[in-house]
């Protein structure tokens, strides 16, 4: 054996280039993009709601000569929202700090870990405000033979009666969809979608190519995917290894009405109320921030906060399609 050996002239180290870190990129969330966002200066406020029969009413009347013109009114009422203060931190002690290797940037990881940590949180709310049964005035779920994966359905048929439906009740035809991973996938596979489609997509972007189709298909503004996964196991110190991860949502979609921007004259599915006047929030409600704890536990302190409100601001825009997998 040659002398010295190879273990002899190295110590292994953690590489300055590569870690192992399972952070989901801020384009899994839709959380944020899904509805318009609304910055508000106060935790609670009133909004005005007009009245849809009224504005749907036929009630102009021919006018006869030396007579007044036929008239009514429109009636006015409130709701309210309520933007609650969610947070997270992660603590950096001294000893951590003047112990860790230099590949380890303490103060970036915390951040990078609490902002996740948001992020998880408002998705988790979205998908519990927004998605599911008994939500929306329209909801259904298809029969065996109707369902996305199943060989004789036709999803476009059935997006053009969604869309019909919620027209009738509104006067809007539904704009954007929130549809599950794999009922979207189950979509792609779908051989009425497939038969309409020409052209197909490419080698080199197969998913931005058909989720760009499919919006056209639909005859929709957007197409949001929610690819969000979820660990709902508890911390276990035994076993740090263990993990019940799954997508927050699967087998459901959502199709509404919603304009690109919160407005007094046009209706939207759900809304979100941004607290920005809390501390210095950015228009999502989010900040940031690092302080030092009491001097007798040594120690800095990351947190994020966010402060918003989800709603569903017109549940007849809304049409849900429930267990549309087999």
């Amino acid at each position: 054996m040659s002398n010295p050996t190879a273990s002899d002239v190295h110590v292994n180290t953690p590489l300055t280039n590569f870690g192992q870190r399972y952070i989901q990129t801020a384009d899994k969330f839709i959380a944020m993009r899904a509805m318009p966002n609304l910055p508000v200066s106060k935790q609670s406020d009133l909004y005005y709601e007009f009245n849809r029969g009224d504005f749907l009413r036929d009630e102009a009347e021919e006018r006869a000569d030396n007579a007044e013109s036929a008239g009514s009114g429109f009636r006015l009422g409130t709701d309210t929202y309520f933007a609650k203060v969610y947070a997270f931190h992660k603590d950096v002690t001294d000893r951590q700090r003047a112990n860790a290797d230099s590949q380890i940037n303490l103060d970036n990881s915390a951040t990078i870990w609490v902002a996740s940590k948001m992020l998880i949180k408002r998705e988790t709310l979205f998908n519990n405000t927004y998605m599911g049964a008994s939500k929306w005035t329209t909801e259904v779920t298809p029969a065996a033979g109707d369902k996305w994966d199943a060989s004789t359905s036709d999803p476009v048929v059935q997006m053009r009666v969604a869309k019909r439906t919620v027209q009738g009740l509104t006067g809007y035809i539904p704009n954007k969809l929130i549809i599950a991973r794999d009922a979207y996938d189950a979509l792609l596979d779908n051989d009425a979608i497939l038969s309409r489609i020409t052209g197909g997509a490419t080698t080199e972007v197969p998913a931005l190519v058909m989720k760009q189709l499919l919006t056209q298909l639909f005859e929709l503004d957007e197409i949001l995917i929610q690819d969000a996964v979820i660990n709902t196991a508890k911390a276990d110190i035994s076993d740090p290894t263990a993990a019940t991860i799954a997508f927050l949502s699967t087998a459901q979609a959502l199709l509404y009405y919603a304009p690109s921007s919160l407005t007094l004259d046009e209706p939207t599915a759900g809304a979100q109320f941004s607290w920005t006047g809390y501390t210095g929030a950015t228009p999502s409600g989010f900040r940031t921030s690092k302080f030092r704890m009491p001097a007798s536990v040594k120690t800095d302190r990351v947190e994020a906060e966010m402060a918003f409100d989800q709603k569903i601001t017109g549940p007849d825009l809304g049409y849900m399609f429930l267990a549309v997998l087999t």
